[in-house]
C-alpha cells in the first residue's frame, strides 16, 4: 500500500461556501498558472445536501430578484441576487434555475451540481472525512477513502439543527421531522422556537391547527427592524399578525421548565419572562422543536478541541482561519461568528460568498500565485470609489464587515487590494504606507423605536442612520474616518457635496 495522498487544500464540505473557494481558485490558477492542488471532499453524493432537507417546508427566505434595470450579470445586479455564486463570467445564475423571488429549495443544489460540472470543479463525493489532526506541520485529514495530508484545510461543513437542553424535549418533534400539515388539523400545537424555522413551522400548518403558540425566553426578532436577514422574515411572520389580532395564536416569552406526557396530551410547564415569572402548565397535542441550528463542527472540534463562538461558531481572524489553530480555515456559514446578529449576513448565501472568495484569494497567495493588481491614479480614486459605493455588491451585502481595501504607496499611486474584511484591515502592520477601506454601513438605526419612521438629515452625513458609504484610512499619522450622506436609492454620485468631502481625506 502507498503512503497518504498529499495534497496542497483540502475542502471539506460541497455546500455553497465550499464550492465558491474552489471556483475562486480555479479561476486564479487559470489566471496565474500557478501549481498547487486541492479537492473538496463531500460525504454525500452531490453538492448541496444541506438544501435537500433544509428549510423542511423548501422555500427560501433568500432573493432571486430577476429584474434590476440593469445586466442580471452586473455587479449591481448582484446586490438582489442572493442564491447565485460568483465567477468571472457569471454564467451559472439562480434565475436560469428559478423565475420565483423566493426559490424552493433544490434549486441550490441543481445550480450547485451545474457549477461543479461546468466549471470542473475538484470535488470527491461519497467521501466523509472522520478526523482532521495537526501532523508535522500540516494537516492529517482521515477520510473513508483513507488518509490525505494537506497543508491546509477548509471546513466548509455547514450547520445542522441545535437541541435546547429543555427537560423532555425528546418528546417532542424535531423541526427536521415535523410530520405533513394534515397531521397538525385541529390541534392545538406548540412550537418551541421563535426563529425562521419555529415561524416557518406555523405557516405550514396555519390553516390546519386549531391554536398555534410559539415560545422561547426572547421576544421574536423581526428582519425589517433590525436589519439582520437571519431574524424573522416577513414571509414567515403572519403569526405575529395572528397573535395581536387574536386569531388563535400566541407568541411567549417564557422559559419552558419542562415537557411531560399525560395520557394523550403534552404539558408543557412554563414561567412568562415579561409577566413577573408566573408559572403555568399548558396542554398541546403536539410540540414541535424548532430551535435553530448551530456550526456542524463535529469532524474538526472533536478531533482538534476548538472553542466556540456565541455557542455556535468556530473562533477566526480576519482571514477566516481558526484564531488557535494556524492553517485551519472556515467557510460557508461557518464564517458567520464575527458579524451574528449584525447587519450583514456571513450566515447565508449572498453573505458569505464573499467571505470565501477573501479566503480562496489569501490562500492563493500563500499557495504562490500572486496575481498583479490594479492601481489608481491619485486624482481617480474619489470617483472610483463614489462608483463602488453605487455598484459592488460585496460591501453592500455585508455592511460594515467587508469592503474594498487599497493601499497608498510611497509615490501617492493607490494599489487595489479587493475585498477584504475589516477585521483585517485593522489587523494590518502600518509602515511608511497608507492603509484605505472604504465600506457601506448603517448608522445607529437601533436608537429610533419605529423602523419605519426614521428620520434623515440632509447635509449632515455623520447622522446618516440607513445605509451610507464610510471611508477610514489609517497610515503612520494614525487614523481617520469619514461618513458620505445616505441616499434613497444608494446613489452617492449625484450628491456633489460627497466628492467634496472626500477629496480633503484622500489627499491628507
Amino acid at each position: 500500500m502507498g503512503g497518504p495522498k498529499e495534497l496542497d487544500l483540502a475542502i471539506i464540505g460541497a455546500g455553497p461556501g465550499g464550492v465558491q473557494v474552489a471556483l475562486t481558485l480555479g479561476e486564479i490558477k487559470r489566471r496565474t498558472g500557478a501549481n498547487f492542488s486541492y479537492r473538496i471532499l463531500e460525504q454525500t453524493d452531490a453538492p448541496g445536501a444541506f438544501f435537500t432537507r433544509f428549510p423542511v417546508h423548501g422555500q427560501l427566505i433568500s432573493n432571486n430578484k430577476l429584474y434590476t434595470g440593469r445586466d442580471p450579470k452586473s455587479r449591481f445586479s448582484e446586490r438582489y441576487d442572493w442564491n447565485s455564486l460568483i465567477t468571472d463570467d457569471r454564467a451559472v445564475l439562480t434565475r436560469d434555475f428559478s423565475r420565483e423571488f423566493f426559490p424552493r429549495r433544490e434549486v441550490i443544489p441543481a445550480m450547485l451540481a451545474n457549477l461543479c460540472e461546468r466549471y470542473a470543479v475538484p470535488v470527491t463525493y461519497n467521501v466523509g472525512v472522520t478526523k482532521v489532526a495537526r501532523d508535522c506541520g500540516a494537516f492529517l485529514v482521515e477520510s473513508e477513502e483513507g488518509p490525505i495530508v494537506a497543508r491546509y484545510v477548509v471546513a466548509a461543513t455547514g450547520l445542522k439543527p441545535w437541541t435546547a437542553p429543555i427537560p423532555g424535549i425528546e418528546l417532542t418533534t424535531p423541526y427536521a421531522a415535523m410530520k405533513p400539515r394534515e397531521h397538525y388539523r385541529d390541534k392545538r400545537v406548540l412550537i418551541i422556537g421563535k426563529g425562521n424555522s419555529g415561524f416557518e413551522c406555523a405557516k405550514d400548518i396555519l390553516n390546519e391547527a386549531s391554536i398555534i403558540m410559539l415560545a422561547s425566553p426572547s421576544p421574536a426578532r423581526l428582519a425589517y427592524q433590525t436589519h439582520y436577514v437571519g431574524s424573522v422574515r416577513n414571509t414567515n411572520a403572519i403569526l405575529v399578525e395572528n397573535y395581536q389580532l387574536k386569531h388563535q395564536a400566541a407568541l411567549l416569552n417564557c422559559m419552558i421548565r419542562q415537557i411531560t406526557r399525560a395520557k394523550s396530551v403534552y404539558q408543557a410547564t412554563v414561567a412568562y419572562t415579561n409577566a413577573q415569572n408566573e408559572v403555568e402548565t399548558l396542554e398541546f397535542d403536539e410540540v414541535i422543536a424548532a430551535t435553530g441550528f448551530t456550526g456542524n463542527l463535529d469532524t474538526v472540534i472533536d478531533s482538534i478541541g476548538l472553542s466556540r463562538l456565541h455557542g455556535k461558531f468556530p473562533e477566526i481572524d480576519g482571514m477566516f482561519q481558526s484564531r488557535a489553530i494556524a492553517g485551519l480555515f472556515f467557510a460557508g456559514a461557518l464564517t458567520h461568528g464575527p458579524d451574528y446578529r449584525s447587519f450583514s449576513s456571513s450566515g447565508f448565501i449572498h453573505g458569505f460568498r464573499y467571505n470565501s472568495m477573501i479566503l480562496a484569494r489569501h490562500l492563493a497567495e500563500m499557495l504562490g500565485a500572486n496575481e498583479a493588481r490594479s492601481r489608481i491614479a491619485p486624482d481617480d480614486l474619489s470617483g472610483h470609489l463614489l462608483e463602488d459605493f453605487e455598484e459592488d455588491a460585496g460591501m453592500y451585502l455585508q455592511p460594515g464587515h467587508i469592503g474594498r481595501c487599497y493601499r497608498r504607496t510611497g509615490n501617492g499611486t493607490w494599489i487595489d487590494l479587493g475585498h477584504q474584511t475589516r477585521q483585517w484591515y485593522q489587523g494590518q502592520p502600518i509602515d511608511d504606507d497608507t492603509l484605505l477601506l472604504a465600506t457601506l454601513e448603517y448608522g445607529d438605526i437601533h436608537s429610533f423605536p419605529n423602523a419605519l419612521q426614521i428620520p434623515r438629515y440632509p447635509g449632515d452625513p455623520d447622522r446618516s442612520a440607513h445605509i451610507h458609504p464610510v471611508v477610514r484610512l489609517r497610515g503612520p499619522d494614525g487614523s481617520k474616518e469619514l461618513n458620505l450622506e445616505e441616499n434613497l436609492l444608494n446613489r452617492y454620485i449625484q450628491i456633489p457635496a460627497n466628492r467634496l468631502r472626500l477629496e480633503p481625506l484622500l489627499s491628507s
